[in-house]
């Protein structure tokens, strides 16, 4: 095995084989190259450090991560594309131990400490046991996603499930997002801001790529109302969600995202705490689940009670 460096911008953008690694590892849709290069040319903070493992010349492992200093004064790794509604993880083909152990050991190989402020709990658990002792060093708070598994869903619904609007377009997708009455309810940032650049790039990079769908509805009284879900391999992710207060997502709009999700292949769609910011899309009353900032070893979301409440509310018939 090989390490490579990538300790800039040009060797990251022309990185070999890493979309076919994180299709392989059905990993997270915001570790693909549509979604990290937009955000590390828009969004970087810090000096890139991301390491690669090549077998035989084919890559097999992939840490995306850069170094910025933290409030302890002790550099810090984090990993690209961390934010409000974002996961991240290691890319590692086929759980090779060999490549993780390689990747860990370089990775703790300096006075660093590794953030997994943005890697989900049971990812994180994984890092936790069978990394080296160093890593005692990682900061355990972390976040997790709502988890609906999308067995059983039927895929003979329209594509435009009653008023449900469904957009891929590159283009169209960034003249409804980033009109100036909808910029801010996308979260997409002040107009001409680097987080407005950002969210702009990666739509369109996304949506290039087919891995990006938006989903809009009208609900009572003309409020627009939407989802804007990202792709990956066996992994969907409602990214955003824009709505108003007091008027709750249509569960139409659950049930179109949640087919587009099972028509692409993906096994399970992810929903983000955030995504009831401005309006719960569903109730979750009876849904224990995880805020950012959870610790390791809280009560995980019960994603079989999720799955159960979405199905039904979306007209399905399936109980999980």
């Amino acid at each position: 095995m090989r390490l490579v460096e990538i300790p800039s911008w040009e060797p990251l953008a022309g990185l070999q084989g890493w979309c076919e690694l994180s299709a392989h590892c059905d990993a997270s849709p915001f570790t693909w190259p549509s979604f990290c290069l937009p955000w590390w040319h828009e969004l970087a903070r810090g000096r890139l450090v991301s390491i690669g493992v090549e077998d035989s010349g084919v890559l097999v492992g992939l840490a995306l991560v850069y170094d910025r200093a933290s409030d302890i004064g002790r550099p810090a790794l984090r990993f690209l594309g961390s934010g409000d509604t974002t996961y991240q993880q290691l890319l590692i083909a086929d759980d090779r131990h060999d490549v993780a152990a390689l990747l860990w050991e370089r990775l703790l190989s300096s006075d660093r400490q590794v953030e997994l402020a943005s890697i989900p709990s049971d990812i994180a658990r994984t890092y936790l046991a069978s990394a080296p002792s160093s890593l005692a060093l990682v900061e355990h708070r972390t976040v997790d996603f709502v988890n609906a598994p999308l067995e059983g869903i039927t895929l003979d619904s329209p594509h435009h499930a009653g008023s449900v609007r469904r957009v891929t377009n590159p283009d169209e997708c960034i003249e409804l997002l980033m009109r100036p009455v909808d910029v801010v309810r996308w979260g997409a940032g002040a107009p001409g801001s680097r987080e407005a650049s950002f969210f702009a790039s990666a739509v369109h990079a996304s949506a290039r790529a087919g891995r990006i769908t938006l989903h809009l509805t009208t609900q009572h009284g003309g409020a627009a109302v939407g989802l804007l879900v990202l792709h990956g391999s066996g992994t969907s992710v409602v990214w955003r969600h824009a709505g108003w207060a007091g008027h709750p997502t249509d569960p139409m709009l659950v049930q179109s995202a949640m087919t587009d999700a099972a028509e692409r292949g993906s096994r399970r769609l992810l929903w983000p705490d955030s995504c009831a910011a401005s309006g719960e899309p569903f109730p979750l009353s009876d849904i224990t689940r995880f805020r950012r900032g959870s610790h390791l070893g809280e009560i995980s979301v019960t994603a079989r009670a999720f799955a159960r409440r979405v199905r039904t509310m979306a007209g399905t018939g399936n109980a999980a």
